[in-house]
């Protein structure tokens, strides 16, 4: 992606969650160089790597395949001595806009519908033929809409409108999709502690490419602190 498609990207999401009345921290608003200013506080953040994230997975077509990502709370996976076992996101998305399909080998995770239009979450069991993990595209799916125990076809899906969510289990494929016509949305996610370098399993396969720069930064992204 290109930078200044990234610093769009969330100049928009910033504006997104102030038109939905959504609060966010105080750290969404830090500079680049006020987390360098404050790396010896920040440094836990930046462990579990707390803030912005953006990508359009490759597509280059971040207004219809993306997300505007902002963990708000993070601890460290398999570590719970650290005191914090569970992790709190945003993703922020425009109308019509696909997240693609993937599974977690460990984290469990609700899916709540924050505000705004409406969550079209699709859903397929996976099969772990030769170690690749294949999506099963003819097994029923059982998962619990806020408890509730709900049964779709593979390939089906379940719409999240807002105040409700969805919980999701490791190694179940999901995509989620903001649906066009209810417009912008805000959604949550709580979850175990989040590792998206380890514990994201995208099929078809995605190869998250570098950032092009363009511009200079305006905000830090979560998985850029070291850069």
């Amino acid at each position: 992606m290109k930078r200044s498609v990234i610093n769009q990207s969330i100049s928009w999401a910033i504006d997104c969650c102030k038109r939905k009345h959504v609060q966010l921290p105080d750290f969404a608003y830090w500079t680049p160089q006020e987390w360098e200013e404050r790396k010896d506080q920040a440094e836990f953040m930046r462990k579990v790597a707390m803030g912005w994230d953006v990508t359009d997975y490759n597509s280059d077509d971040f207004d219809h395949i993306g997300c505007v990502l902002f963990t708000l709370r993070n601890g460290e996976p398999f570590k719970p001595e650290t005191g914090r076992v569970y992790c709190e996101k945003f993703l922020i998305m425009k109308a019509g806009q696909l997240l693609p399909c993937h599974f977690h080998y460990f984290k469990s995770e609700d899916i709540i519908n924050r505000a705004g239009g409406t969550l079209r979450v699709y859903l397929w069991n996976s099969t772990p033929e030769f170690d690749g993990y294949q999506k099963d595209l003819k097994g029923d799916v059982h998962v619990r809409i806020d408890g509730i125990p709900v049964t779709v076809p593979a390939g089906g899906y379940v719409d999240i409108k807002p105040g409700n969510s969805i919980y999701i289990t490791p190694f179940l494929y999901h995509s989620f999709k903001a649906v066009e016509e209810d417009g912008d949305l805000v959604v949550g996610e709580v979850s175990r502690c989040n590792d998206d370098r380890n514990d994201n399993h995208f099929n078809p396969y995605i190869d998250f490419q570098k950032i092009e720069e363009d511009e200079a930064p305006k905000y830090q992204l979560c998985g850029g602190y070291d850069q």
